[in-house]
């Protein structure tokens, strides 16, 4: 979607670009939807952690969405 501006499951053309996907946490604050990676997933401590934020484009005739990583160079 991101690339051809076309919904993979409708054809539709009616893209909704970067739309920030919203998280809340425990105590109800509104934060960017990120996601992470590890470096070493096994370590105990200091498993090198790298995170980025994620963006929603949106199908507006069928509301298919995909997610893509804002700084993907970072994960």
């Amino acid at each position: 979607m991101k690339r051809n501006h076309k919904c993979p499951k409708c054809g539709s053309s009616e893209i909704i670009k970067d739309a920030k996907a919203i998280d809340r946490s425990l105590y109800g604050v509104e934060e960017e939807l990120s996601l992470a990676t590890f470096r070493k997933p096994d370590a105990i401590m200091f498993k090198g952690k790298s995170t980025t934020t994620v963006s929603a484009y949106v199908c507006g005739g069928c509301g298919y969405v995909e997610f893509y990583a804002d700084s993907p160079e970072n994960v």
